[in-house]
């Protein structure tokens, strides 16, 4: 099925919620290294960790639950299956794993997008989703 979102609207979502994302982690950091004071809870993995585990949820859940992130919401569009439901689980978990990868190799994976003839992304189509407009 076709996505009707441009790369640049996505990009301003992605945009807008890395923000919101990375705000939630600080936040969730800082009252961790508040609750355990000691140095030897300041590790980089551990604050590592944190960091990825809160941006997995900030974007899985809003996925699953409401098919849209803030970012999403505020440039108008959603995310759903190919048949139209709302995605699940497994497919939030590649979908946001694929996304790391796709924006890792130097944004080839959202370029894929402009060369699909469905407009989807490289995640998108590995994890039999789209985005439409609201």
């Amino acid at each position: 099925m076709k996505s009707n979102v441009s790369l640049l609207r996505r990009l301003g979502a992605i945009s807008y919620d890395i923000f919101l994302a990375f705000s939630l982690a600080f936040f969730i950091v800082g009252a961790i290294l508040i609750a355990f004071f000691d140095k030897q809870a300041q590790t980089d993995l551990l604050i590592f960790g944190v960091y990825l585990t809160t941006v997995y949820f900030y974007f899985t859940w809003s996925w699953v639950k409401g098919r849209q992130t803030l970012g999403m919401k505020t440039w108008k569009f959603q995310i759903e299956q190919n048949s139209g439901k709302n995605i699940t689980h497994k497919q939030a978990f590649i979908r946001f794993v694929l996304a790391i990868i796709s924006f890792s190799v130097v944004g080839l994976g959202f370029i894929y997008q402009l060369f699909n003839k469905d407009n989807l992304a490289w995640h998108d189509k590995h994890s039999d989703t789209r985005l439409i407009k609201n």
